[in-house]
């Protein structure tokens, strides 16, 4: 019987020369020169091990034939990249082809993954995915693209809140772009977080924002939350990430806590630019705006659980209930989505490990100091209705830019892109 492959497990001559220096790539400073990998569960560290044969260079292969390992080293190393790769294969035959038996995206190749590993290694089978690309993007990825764009042409001209003039007069250190300096290269990660009702006032926010990923000419939909929950910040000053673009790079979130770190996002260097909520109103408001911006380095990119509460003290969080596939479809995790620490790694962090896994396996780089840049673009739901050219919203201007489609698929992406049809469907 062939051995459960899983996250730590090593063929024989595959080993580096050092462990040191091969973590050193994956993890923060703050993790204390850990030579394990972090496993799911509170405080479980995986110490690496050493396998006969070369089992996991076969399943890196196999998963590279298949589109879920596009750009990983061939290692015999079963890393953080690897168990991205298992685990969105695993979540594609549940969610896309509907094959329920292979159980949660746990990313342990165990007997039911191995079957399905050999059902399509037998069939020829390969993913949707492969027909995409930077250069061959689907209609989604051309219209959000377009629309950042014409976002950012559109502040050009005249910025569209106190607030990125602020930006744009910042003089000191920050991961923060000025407007000028926005990119939105295709070969790039795009994260936009779309900000609602910014202004309203509450004590408790909820999860009731939306994410688009775009990456590898396709485009997922989440939701969570870009605005702090008052009752989770230390201080009454809540901070809230201003709109514009921000660098991010691939770290880990909770270094406070090591029994409970996770992968996450993190600003690139110098932090990113916040206006706290001087007027303490539980709210973002031109008021605030008095107290000027400052760089924050711990807004990160994280999970809120399930999505019932609102994990943010200024953070960006992506809930795990649902998501939104490649295809616009509703793919429901709420089964096996963890709601707290606790329910791990009976259960996962569901939707939050799909758009992890996805940056994960198609970015050139996790490495955490050197690695790849996220580029995580702060829209409000309103900036969708600038108008770009007489009688012309910059929504009409991003579908009308998307070429060769028929007047039935124009209407089609035009519910696919709504954001009120991706709050009806998410959240």
């Amino acid at each position: 019987m062939a051995q459960t492959l899983k996250l730590g497990c090593v063929d024989r001559n595959s080993p580096p020369d050092e462990w040191g220096p091969y973590f050193s790539r994956f993890h923060e400073y703050a993790m204390g020169g850990q030579q394990k990998f972090r496993g799911e569960k509170d405080d479980e560290w995986i110490r690496p091990r050493t396998l006969p044969g070369g089992e996991v260079r076969k399943l890196q292969t196999l998963l590279r034939a298949l589109g879920f390992y596009p750009i990983g080293d061939v290692d015999g190393v079963f890393g953080y990249r690897t168990l991205s790769s298992v685990r969105l294969f695993q979540e594609y035959v549940r969610s896309i082809e509907g094959e329920q038996d292979i159980g949660i995206p746990d990313g342990v190749v165990g007997p039911k993954t191995r079957a399905h590993l050999d059902r399509w290694q037998t069939g020829g089978l390969r993913s949707l995915w492969q027909t995409i690309s930077y250069d061959r993007p689907s209609a989604e990825h051309q219209y959000w693209l377009k629309a950042l764009s014409l976002f950012q042409g559109a502040n050009i001209r005249k910025l569209a809140s106190r607030i990125v003039e602020l930006v744009n007069a910042y003089s000191g250190a920050s991961d923060t772009a000025k407007v000028a300096d926005w990119r939105f290269d295709p070969k790039d990660i795009h994260l936009i977080g779309i900000r609602r009702q910014e202004w309203r006032s509450t004590q408790e926010r909820k999860n009731d924002d939306l994410f688009v990923l775009l990456v590898n000419g396709m485009a997922f939909s989440f939701y969570g939350s870009t605005d702090p929950n008052p009752s989770m910040s230390k201080r009454p000053d809540e901070p809230y990430l201003v709109r514009g673009q921000h660098r991010y790079r691939f770290g880990w979130h909770k270094l406070d806590n090591l029994s409970r770190v996770y992968r996450a996002l993190r600003p690139r260097s110098s932090g990113v630019l916040v206006s706290r909520d001087f007027t303490r109103d539980d709210a973002l408001t031109d008021e605030d705006l008095a107290g000027g911006l400052s760089a924050n380095t711990t807004i990160n990119i994280h999970w809120s659980g399930s999505g019932t509460t609102n994990w943010s003290a200024g953070c960006q969080v992506i809930a795990g209930a649902r998501y939104a596939n490649v295809q616009s479809t509703l793919v429901n995790c709420r089964g096996f989505a963890a709601v707290s620490y606790g329910d791990l790694p009976a259960r996962t962090r569901g939707a939050y490990n799909v758009l992890l896994d996805l940056m994960t396996v198609f970015v050139p780089s996790i490495d955490v100091r050197n690695g790849s840049t996220v580029y995580y673009t702060v829209m409000y739901e309103r900036d969708l209705a600038i108008e770009i050219n007489p009688g012309r919203t910059l929504v009409a201007e991003s579908l009308e830019a998307v070429p060769g489609l028929s007047a039935i698929q124009r209407e089609e992406l035009k519910q696919s892109i709504s954001v009120g049809s991706l709050a009806a469907k998410l959240v």
